[in-house]
This record gives structure tokens, C-alpha cells and sequence, in this order.
């Protein structure tokens, strides 16, 4: 790996030492001044700060900036430029709500095998998708001193204190699978948006005329607020007016604080009463695997089958080695965006700078839950 940023900063500010520019009391460029010099963040150039105060090279005063300590080593007797093994283990840190086989498995095996290529020590944080459970892992991750974080953001509109002061801050932290609006994180996810729009046309493709869209709640959480826009745009661009009806938008049980027993009952008195309500929809476009299961629950119990009566297309699906999946679904390139996530961090923490938001493509997996209504028709003719 590349000698970081900082360590560059820390390294010419030895050797001005080691050549008589800098001598004892004299001041040093502040973290502006060095951030503009190097081209670098300012998290960048405290860090360089942070390592001559550690060891006794530079004294901060507060007020008057920064200058050469007086009872300094002797850098001839102690070569303090030569970086030492252990300051090039990076530790960084992954903050996520939860994960399964259907999504979040093979992102973190990505991120750890990135990772260990890359001489970093990784810690895993769950928050079990709760805001405080966030903000206390960010908080005792960044104080326990890691280079950098990788956080799958909790559902939800409002932002933790703590991951808006690392942003302030110009903390090294990458979004990963959702960015967050207004907040100048760079993230790392699929392309939603497209990729629902590619969902919905596919069922538009076989026959179905009126299609409805699953979701908890898209406020506060791009990846839905995404998907249910590439549902919309569908409707929109094949010039179809699409009834509001079809949107139902309020169901819990995929979160994870309400992976539970009443969450689910929940859901499915919801999903019944909105096939009962919407008899029209024959097609439906889910924005998560666990919810296409409630969904395949509730068509069967209403005596109905799938893909014969009703078509189920979702995101994520557990992966199958026999390579029958059981839903038509979007296929997130989990490795790719975990070891994109990886890559970006160590650039950030060396001081380099980054996109703000990197799209990873995404594959349709056919399943068996959809089939074309009109091969449907014509082997109902054939059974006549």
C-alpha cells in the first residue's frame, strides 16, 4: 500500500527539522495551511498534527497554533520518518442494521476479504437498525481510534448527531447500499432507481396491465424512495396512468426492529386486504425479499397460485446452488460494492479524494415466480 497522505506531511515536516528549516520553537503550518500546501483535507493534516504531538515533536498552544517542541528528540538518534509496521494496519470498522442470506452475507465477506488484502483490521458493529445503537457505535468506534467507517445507514428520516459531526469533520466514511439526502457522504449502492424500473417493465413485458409496489416506508431511506421512483417512471414512460392505489407503502416487517412475530401478522393483514381491494393487480413489484414472502404467503392462503393467478418479482433472494431461484428478481452485486467500499475508505483515509456516489450494476435473475399471461392463456385453451 501506498505511503498515506499524512505520513507525508509528517515526513516533511521531519526532514525540514533534519536540514535546520525548522529549529526549536519555531511555528508550524496550521491544519488549513497544510491542507491547501499538500492538497489534502483537513483530516488529513491533523492527523499529520496528531502524530508530531504523539511523539513529542510539535507543542499545540491554544490560540497560537502549533511549533517545534523544545525538549524534542534528536531526530539523528531516532530516525522518527521511518514508518513503523504497526502504522500501516489500518483499523477500520463496518456499523450495519443487520444482515441475512438474501442480502448482507456476501457484502460483508467482501468488505473483510478486502480488507485482509489490504493490511486492515476490521471490526463488524449491528445496530439492529436502531438510531442510538448507530450513534453509540460511532461514537466508541471513533474514539477507540479506527482510520475509518463503513455504515449501513437505520431506516428512518432522522440523521444521528454523531455520523453528522464525522461528516463535519471530514472523517474518513463511506454509506454503503443508501446515501443519505443532504449529506455530503460519499456512498457506495446499486442503482435503484433503474433497477426497479427494469423490474416493472419486465412484468409489463408479460402482460401484466395493472402492476402493485410493496414497501415499508421510503421516507428517510434512498434505496426505497429509489425503487418506488423506477416504478413510477415505468408507469410514466410506457404512458400509463398509474392508480395510487397500487402502492402500498407502509408495511414494517422487513425492519429490523420488527423482525418479530406481531410485525409480520401486521404486514400480512395488509397485503390480503390490498389484493382484496385492488383485484386488478396481477403483478407486483416487491422492494425486499422477506416481504415477497409474506406476499407468496397471503396469495397462497387466498387459494391462489403463483405464477398462474399472480406474478412476484422482488430485490435480493437467498442464492441457490441449483440455480432455480424462487423468485424473479434484482441480483445486487454485493462483492463489488463491498470491495468499492473498501477501496474508497483507504483512498479517503490516506487524504485522496473520491466520487461522492458510485452506482454498482445489478442483474435480473429470472425465477419461478412470474410466467407470460399469455403463455398462461394459451395453456388454459389447451387443457379445454
Amino acid at each position: 500500500m501506498n505511503i498515506p497522505l499524512y505520513e507525508k506531511i509528517y515526513n516533511s515536516i521531519i526532514e525540514q527539522i533534519k536540514e535546520g528549516v525548522l529549529k526549536k520553537g519555531d511555528r508550524v503550518l496550521s491544519e488549513m495551511e497544510l491542507a491547501e500546501k499538500f492538497n489534502v483535507s483537513r483530516i488529513t493534516s491533523k492527523k499529520a498534527l496528531d502524530k508530531l504531538a504523539q511523539n513529542n515533536i510539535i507543542e499545540r498552544i491554544r490560540g497560537k497554533g502549533s511549533f517545534i517542541a523544545q525538549d524534542h528528540p534528536t531526530v539523528n538518534q531516532t530516525d522518527l520518518s521511518k514508518p513503523n509496521n504497526s502504522s500501516n494496519i489500518k483499523l477500520v470498522a463496518l456499523i450495519i442494521s443487520g444482515f441475512s442470506d438474501s442480502f448482507g452475507s456476501n457484502l460483508i465477506k467482501a468488505i473483510e476479504d478486502m480488507c485482509m488484502r489490504n493490511n486492515c483490521n476490521l471490526i463488524i458493529r449491528l445496530t439492529g437498525g436502531d438510531v442510538k445503537e448507530e450513534e453509540n457505535a460511532i461514537k466508541s468506534l471513533v474514539d477507540y481510534g479506527v482510520d475509518g467507517l463503513i455504515i449501513h445507514p437505520v431506516h428512518g428520516e432522522n440523521y444521528n448527531v454523531e455520523l453528522l459531526k464525522l461528516v463535519l469533520a471530514d472523517f474518513p466514511l463511506i454509506l454503503i447500499d443508501r446515501y443519505l439526502k443532504g449529506i455530503p457522504a460519499s456512498s457506495v449502492c446499486t442503482d435503484n432507481q433503474k433497477a426497479s424500473e427494469v423490474l416493472t417493465n419486465y412484468l409489463f413485458s408479460l402482460g401484466h396491465a395493472d402492476v402493485g409496489f410493496l414497501s415499508s416506508s421510503p421516507d428517510g431511506t434512498s434505496a426505497i424512495e429509489e425503487r418506488l421512483k423506477g416504478f413510477n417512471l415505468a408507469y410514466s414512460k410506457k404512458g400509463l396512468i398509474l392508480n395510487p392505489n397500487f402502492h402500498l407503502n407502509n408495511l414494517i416487517s422487513n425492519l429490523p426492529q420488527n423482525h418479530c412475530i406481531d410485525g409480520k401478522k401486521k404486514d400480512y393483514e395488509a397485503v390480503k386486504q390490498f389484493i382484496i381491494e385492488n383485484p386488478t393487480v396481477t403483478g407486483f413489484n416487491v422492494c425486499e425479499y422477506d416481504l415477497a414472502l409474506i406476499l407468496l404467503r397471503v396469495i397462497k392462503d387466498l387459494g391462489k397460485k403463483i405464477p398462474e393467478d399472480y406474478s412476484i418479482v422482488c430485490f435480493d433472494s437467498p442464492e441457490d446452488i441449483f440455480n432455480q431461484a424462487e423468485f424473479t428478481h434484482i441480483h445486487q452485486n454485493e462483492q463489488e460494492m463491498g470491495r468499492k467500499a473498501v477501496e474508497f475508505l483507504l483512498k479517503l483515509i490516506q487524504g485522496e479524494k473520491i466520487p461522492k456516489h458510485t452506482a454498482i450494476e445489478f442483474a435480473l435473475v429470472e425465477g419461478k415466480s412470474t410466467m407470460s399471461r399469455r403463455n398462461l392463456g394459451h395453456s388454459k385453451n389447451n387443457k379445454k
